[in-house]
């Protein structure tokens, strides 16, 4: 007996590739996998072209050699990531990955009630959680908090500044003084 999947349109987590240094291919590889919508910049473009991958949109100030057809253009009037997530979030994507070297993970807190993003970056995965948040992880597993907002955590150890291990094999905990705050995992 054999399963099909349907993929419907805008289901799966766009892509924003705001670099590609440093990414391993089997990353990206994963990502690409459910051929999502594909956004870059005009300063990424070629490299993204060359690594054979198909982009959807264009961000971009200047006039581009698109080699490849039906690319949507947008203006590039504020910074890359904010015209991209913006343009999402109008589309009706509610998930996005963000390939990137030089984010500022806060970016994320801005866009956490419209859209839920993953930054990848530097070996690390971050993401939006709420309050409260708990999740399962063997013992000695790092967890990056990129706030200073923590005011409690369960289960780690603090090994540096924002950065801990899990105490034990099982569940810890986080508990920030905002609605919402940023965790990091390594990938």
């Amino acid at each position: 007996m054999s399963s099909h999947h349907i993929v419907k349109e805008d289901q799966e987590p766009a892509l924003i590739i705001a670099a590609t240094d440093r990414i391993p291919s089997s990353l990206l590889n994963q990502l690409l996998e459910w051929n999502p919508i594909v956004i870059t910049d005009g300063r990424n473009l070629e490299h993204v072209v060359q690594l054979g991958i198909k982009v959807d949109v264009l961000v971009t100030d200047e006039p581009a050699d698109l080699s490849q057809d039906h690319v949507f253009v947008l203006p590039l009037t504020t910074s890359f990531l904010d015209i991209a997530l913006t343009y999402l979030i109008k589309r009706g994507c509610r998930a996005a990955n963000i390939l990137s070297t030089d984010v500022d993970p806060n970016l994320l807190l801005r866009y956490a009630a419209k859209i839920q993003v993953v930054l990848l970056s530097n070996g690390r995965r971050t993401f939006v959680v709420k309050s409260g948040f708990t999740k399962w992880k063997p013992k000695g597993e790092s967890v990056f908090l990129h706030s200073n907002q923590v005011i409690e955590t369960k289960g780690l150890q603090q090994t540096g500044e924002n950065e801990y291990i899990t105490a034990h094999d099982g569940f810890y905990s986080i508990h920030f003084d905002q609605s919402h705050g940023l965790v990091g995992e390594q990938i």
